[in-house]
């Protein structure tokens, strides 16, 4: 489990998909959302909005 400012744990396989994420679009997406570009400086709806933001990019580049 990783934790978030917040104090919010979250599983690692989530986290870790979102590193990834970040790496693959340079922090763009978290940065344009939150000025942020670490993901334990999210709150827990942060997260969880940017989570499901990655899933439907990753969905939409295995669809095409």
């Amino acid at each position: 489990m990783k934790k978030l400012t917040d104090g919010t744990q979250v599983s690692s396989r989530s986290y870790y998909f979102l590193l990834d994420f970040n790496d693959r679009n340079n922090h763009k997406i978290i940065n344009d959302l939150y000025s942020v570009m670490r993901l334990y400086e999210l709150t827990k709806s942060q997260y969880i909005y940017l989570f499901k933001k990655a899933i439907d990019i990753e969905l939409k580049f295995l669809e095409s």
